[in-house]
């Protein structure tokens, strides 16, 4: 009976641990640059406003390069994602989590 404990208990934490690392979002680059998680899927854009590049998925990191806007316009975010850490782009603000 205890081995048939030690074991499920074993097994719990084998799920748990791959659980946390599944959950974790993926670093986009070792570039300069804060990094955000998409809470959505979001847009790439070649400029604010501009033709999609891509999609991001949600839940990823986004490597912010530098901010656009502000305060009487939406703020967007220059940088990459992820899923594709040779193309950036712009994301708006809004889509991003710190």
């Amino acid at each position: 009976m205890k081995r048939n404990v030690v074991r499920v208990l074993a097994v719990m934490a084998l799920v748990a641990a791959g659980s946390v690392v599944a959950s974790a979002p993926a670093v986009a680059s070792d570039r300069p640059g804060d990094i955000c998680v998409t809470n959505q899927s979001t847009w790439l854009r070649d400029q604010p406003w501009g033709g999609v590049l891509r999609t991001l998925s949600p839940g990823r990191g986004f490597r912010v390069h530098s901010i656009y806007g502000g305060s009487d316009i939406q703020t967007w975010y220059y940088g990459h994602g992820a899923e594709a850490p040779e193309q950036d782009g712009w994301i708006p603000a809004a889509n991003c989590n710190w």
